[in-house]
């Protein structure tokens, strides 16, 4: 058996095959750069505005002790509460029982970015208080 293969013809085959992943990629390439715009992901920040803090969202029985929105949320209620309801669930998981006041994130409380509109003082006293809240929620559920 004899086979004519006209060279030229493969070729250009291979040629339209690797335009055509190319086209893929970019095509794959503008779609999520068009996502990441749609969602602010490219959008500049102005030095005037400082960046967002992130604050986690609410905790299980969060809404029982604080109403706070989305839109506006109290930074160091938020933050206290869920380093207290973690630290709380996992003391009830492996059976520690510790005090609450004895553990590190009461004694020192974290930063966790920054805490718009109030003082440090006030940051620390609100922190420990939604603190030992969640501790006790999340070391009894």
């Amino acid at each position: 058996m004899k086979m004519n293969v006209d060279s030229s013809k493969g070729r250009a085959r291979g040629t339209l095959r690797s335009q055509t992943k190319i086209a893929g990629y970019l095509g794959a390439l503008l779609i999520a750069c068009a996502m990441a715009a749609s969602s602010g992901g490219l959008r500049a920040q102005s030095e005037d505005q400082p960046a967002p803090s992130m604050v986690p969202p609410p905790d299980p029985g969060y809404s029982l002790y604080y109403h706070d929105s989305e839109a506006s949320p109290d930074f160091a209620d938020r933050w206290g509460y869920h380093d207290g309801w973690t630290d709380g669930r996992h003391d009830r998981n492996h059976g520690d029982t510790f005090e609450a006041a004895d553990k590190d994130h009461f004694k020192l409380p974290p930063e966790h970015g920054g805490h718009p509109g109030i003082t440090r003082d006030q940051y620390v006293k609100n922190y420990r208080s939604s603190y030992l809240r969640g501790y006790q929620h999340g070391s009894r559920l």
